[in-house]
């Protein structure tokens, strides 16, 4: 039969092919029941029906002629007419000129006296079809008293299928125009048959698709389309497929890049915290000691410039938060400068100390400058090392108990690069955990954010350095980094 697989218009050749077999089939099979019934219940004679009547009708005419009965005798009509079949065989009696006696057949057969003796005992067929059937004209010789010539009977019987007498030609009529007709029902219910089965096989493969087109409007987007046939609607169905699940990708992008977006935003407002706290407490010791403060102007200027670079930074944080808010928050610009790395670490320890014994922890410094000119400035952007250091620090109070130790170590190396190590006294990282400390919204088993290393790494190899961590042997985190501090150069550039 038609399978499902197959092309749209190898279906429907095929279903106009099976119809045609299937009408004409059936169309036979009919048409031999239905004649056969009309030949087995006499509803129909067949074509020599009433041929093979004539040589009886000859016989019985011959022998009335014996008892004496001149068949030319007008007189004698009825008797013929009894001989003879009431319907199918019409006749003419003729004298020995050919001048018509009496007889059904009203016209005068034979022209002359000649014409009747060429004619004599023959038969000829007219008005046949294609040399089939056709009116046949038989004439035979009468016998007068004495057996003399007296004449000829002429019959005429179509040689051709006709209807029984004894039936009613309306019934007779009505059965061979339903023979007729079959064909046509037949095609009409083959039609039929052969396209509801291709509608089917063409019916579920379109409700799948205004399905999927129902769920894709409802915004579900969890669902498949399998129709992998090799023809059309398998073509369409692995189309709508295809777009279904670039539609899927496109708002799970979308929906991730908002997420992030949220994230990194939280994140941001996280990193306001620390100096936010640092501006505090430089605010709270000048209010608090304004006579030690004003003897000291050496004291102040340091106050004022932690404050200042605090200040920085949280301007830096609000324009990461901008950023954030944008299309494209995974811009990540840097602006390097020339900085001194000593008043720079001065800064930051004085920075990591306040924000250690705020919480009863102890901080341990030590700076390594291993250059040839350690005046030299590096090139940083200040800011985003800033954050970096402040991301680790406070991962590290986060996690270091009360009286524990935070250990920051810089080593400036010859070869331009700047190497930092952040270790703590804390529980150190699980082993799950280390492989995807940095990744991008890695939740881990303390249940962090998942972004303050993230970004770490990102600053980090911005300034073309790595990072890492480990734990140490006698316990606790240690996350060590390297950043490229540029050659000795007053000039600012952007990465």
């Amino acid at each position: 039969m038609i399978k499902e697989r197959w092309p749209i218009k190898k279906q429907l050749v095929w279903a106009f092919v099976l119809v045609m077999v299937i009408s004409i089939l059936l169309t036979l099979l009919t048409w031999a029941a239905g004649v056969s019934f009309l030949f087995s219940n006499q509803w129909l004679q067949p074509a020599n029906y009433y041929e093979s009547q004539i040589p009886e009708i000859q016989q019985k005419v011959q022998e009335q002629a014996r008892h004496k009965i001149q068949w030319t005798d007008t007189a004698n009509q009825a008797k013929l007419e009894q001989l003879l079949p009431p319907e199918g065989i019409t006749y003419q009696v003729v004298d020995t000129r050919g001048t018509r006696r009496y007889g059904t057949i009203q016209e005068q057969v034979l022209e002359n006296e000649t014409d009747l003796l060429s004619r004599l005992n023959s038969k000829t067929v007219t008005d046949s079809t294609l040399g089939f059937g056709g009116l046949v004209t038989l004439i035979s010789p009468l016998s007068g008293e004495r057996g003399t010539y007296s004449g000829a009977l002429v019959l005429q019987y179509r040689l051709e299928t006709s209807p029984s007498p004894s039936v009613s030609p309306v019934w007779t009529n009505t059965f061979l125009v339903l023979m007729l007709a079959s064909p046509f029902v037949y095609i009409a219910a083959a039609t039929w048959f052969m396209a509801g089965r291709v509608g089917r096989n063409v019916k579920r493969p379109i409700e799948d698709l205004i399905l999927a087109s129902k769920r894709i409007k409802e915004q579900d987007l969890d669902f498949t389309l399998d129709n992998h046939a090799p023809n059309e609607l398998g073509l369409l169905s692995a189309s709508f497929e295809d777009m279904r699940k670039e539609l899927k990708s496109a708002l799970t992008r979308e929906w991730k890049l908002q997420q992030e977006r949220s994230e990194l935003m939280g994140a941001i407002s996280h990193d306001f915290r620390t100096p936010m706290t640092v501006i505090q407490g430089h605010v709270e010791l000048l209010k608090d000691s304004p006579k030690h403060v004003v003897q000291n102007a050496e004291s102040i200027s340091s106050h004022l410039d932690v404050i200042d670079h605090n200040v920085k930074r949280i301007n830096r944080l609000i324009q990461d938060m901008t950023v954030a808010a944008g299309t494209d928050f995974d811009y990540f610009p840097l602006r390097r400068e020339p900085v001194d790395p000593s008043s720079f670490w001065e800064m930051k320890q004085r920075e990591v100390r306040f924000l250690c014994s705020s919480q009863g922890v102890q901080s341990e410094f030590r700076f390594v400058d291993r250059r040839l000119h350690t005046s030299s400035p590096l090139l940083l952007d200040v800011q985003r090392v800033g954050q970096v250091l402040d991301n680790l620090v406070a991962n590290s109070l986060r996690y270091v108990p009360p009286k524990g130790e935070i250990r920051l170590d810089v080593d400036i190396q010859d070869l331009g690069v700047m190497q930092v190590t952040v270790c703590d006294t804390g529980p150190g990282f699980t082993e799950a955990d280390l492989p995807h400390l940095f990744d991008q919204f890695y939740h881990g088993h303390q249940g962090q954010t998942g972004l303050g290393l993230f970004t770490a790494k990102r600053i980090v190899e911005k300034h073309g350095g790595t990072i890492n961590a480990s734990n140490l042997p006698k316990g606790g985190a240690c996350i060590t980094f390297t950043l490229d501090i540029g050659h000795s150069s007053p000039e600012s550039f952007y990465s």
